[in-house]
């Protein structure tokens, strides 16, 4: 009894320890982060869901309606309790996370054992891309712990029949396809790889009651999409941007796979990873094929389902991952039924290589990125910028300086599916009247990881309007350098110039 108890605290003590650390400053804020922290603060403080700064993207300034919609709920509680800034907008997170591993052990130690269940755990809560997600506002992690809670009440579902239990199976998939599209998906996975591998005889009892769950849930979403939509300039496809769809190259999902695994970098983990996916099919449990199949389901739906190839929609697939190494370990190390019975030390080699690879990696990953990052505080730019501009200002940058919106005024930023030429782009800023442009030496998102900043401004990009305001209508105020973040040059704009 108290064995687990014991694991538990330790894995939930460590979680909050490293989500806790530097989060207002690790890792660097990133642009997605002041879009869905916006939509969390506009609930908290204006009373309506819609975006407070973008245009032009299907009427997401009027209503917002794609189903992202669990982050912006809880974002908007952590404001209305303790304000807005990048730390406490990275808090849900750090929550969602703690839900996360928490149902990972649970669900581990039906499955496995408390020992292997605590390892399995351990082994998530360092690896690098886990840790990154615990600690942005970005939805990844919010659907992963919804995700895996899903996951462990169809364990107890499947233990104990109760109809209750098989409601809250549906509550839960329905709560994680609201938080992100790639949470159906998910669920999706999970669902195929469970009841495919367990051939339970309860699906008629969890198939019908989960279903009421899942409608129950997701029902005032849908409610609240049709009316959103009767307003003629909100478009459901313009925002979820669904003409993209089938769009993505083959090569895109290889940048996706490449970046998820850090290649070349990564192909020590990435190896082992791989290694301890195919030997999953071979002499093995239900439970370590189901994981298998939870991963390569969500791997092969991901490309149909989403328009975008980031590398981070993969981060779903770390618990699962981190699951199978623990089990290579653990399975080359057992002395009966397993891979290479009778070749100890070659078995002994193995599992120990693979111990060393992945904690090696992982903690010197994570180890770097608090070492190089710890002083990246955004704050300290945004401070500067309030400084030369005033609090009454309206200010043009990228989406990121939305963060020092209650220190000058932002906004708003143009975001349109169709291209349209930089003129009309100009003619769009010019109705704004903007006061002051910030030019950054990165368009839209700062360096990745932990990578320095380039020392010097480029010259002015043709096609990038924030550029061309500064070229065409401003003069340079201030400029300065931020070690991590890079050279930001501040223009006044006068718009009585001819263009």
């Amino acid at each position: 009894m108290f064995g687990y108890k014991r694991d538990i605290a330790i894995l939930i003590v460590l979680q909050i320890i490293l989500g806790l650390a530097f989060l207002g400053s690790i890792p660097r804020t990133y642009v997605d982060e002041a879009w869905d922290s916006a939509l969390g603060y506009n609930l908290a403080f204006k009373g309506s869901l819609k975006h407070p700064f973008v245009e032009g993207l299907g009427g997401m300034d009027i209503h917002y309606v794609p189903p992202r919609v669990i982050l912006p709920l809880v974002c908007a509680v952590i404001f209305k309790v303790a304000g807005y800034s990048i730390l406490t907008s990275r808090i849900g997170s750090l929550i969602f996370s703690l839900l996360a591993v928490l149902s990972l052990y649970a669900v581990m130690r039906r499955w496995f054992g408390e020992k292997q269940a605590f390892w399995i755990g351990l082994a998530t809560i360092i690896h690098p891309w886990f840790f990154e997600v615990s600690r942005r506002t970005r939805p990844e992690i919010y659907y992963i712990g919804l995700g895996l809670a899903f996951l462990w009440l169809m364990m107890v579902f499947f233990d104990s029949g109760l109809r209750r239990t098989a409601f809250f199976v549906g509550v839960f998939a329905g709560l994680s396809s609201l938080a992100h599209p790639n949470g159906l998906i998910l669920v999706f996975a999970i669902s195929c790889a469970v009841i495919g591998w367990r051939r339970g005889k309860l699906l008629s009892r969890l198939i019908p009651w989960a279903t009421m769950g899942f409608v129950i849930t997701v029902l005032p979403y849908i409610i609240y999409v049709f009316w959103a939509i009767q307003n003629p300039q909100v478009s459901f496809t313009e925002q979820m941007q669904l003409n993209m769809l089938h769009t993505l190259p083959l090569y895109s999902e290889i940048f996706r796979w490449k970046r998820f695994l850090q290649w070349p970098k990564g192909a020590p983990l990435a190896i082992v990873m791989l290694i301890s996916w195919t030997l999953a099919w071979y002499r093995s449990s239900a439970a370590d094929k189901s994981l298998a199949t939870i991963i390569v389901l969500f791997a092969l739906i991901l490309p149909f389902a989403i328009v975008t190839p980031y590398a981070r929609y993969l981060v779903a697939t770390t618990p699962f991952f981190s699951a199978l190494m623990v089990r290579l370990f653990w399975r080359v190390m057992a002395d009966k039924g397993v891979i290479w019975q009778n070749w100890y030390k070659f078995r002994f080699a193995i599992s120990v290589g693979t111990a060393v690879i992945y904690l090696s990696t992982s903690l010197v990953v994570i180890g770097l990125v608090f070492y190089r990052l710890r002083g990246a505080d955004f704050t300290r730019v945004v401070n500067r910028v309030a400084l030369m501009v005033g609090p009454e200002s309206r200010v043009y940058g990228d989406p990121i300086f939305w963060v020092g919106h209650n220190k000058y005024q932002y906004g708003p930023w143009l975001w349109v599916n169709d291209p349209i030429t930089l003129g009309q782009a100009v003619e769009w800023a010019f109705k704004h009247r903007f006061d002051y442009a910030i030019r950054t030496s990165w368009l839209v998102s700062p360096p990745r990881g932990f990578a320095q900043p380039p020392w010097s401004m480029p010259d002015f990009r043709k096609g990038e309007l924030g550029d061309h305001l500064c070229q065409i209508f401003g003069t340079k105020i201030d400029e300065f350098y931020d070690p991590y973040y890079g050279p930001i040059e501040i223009y006044k704009l006068d718009w009585d110039k001819p263009f």
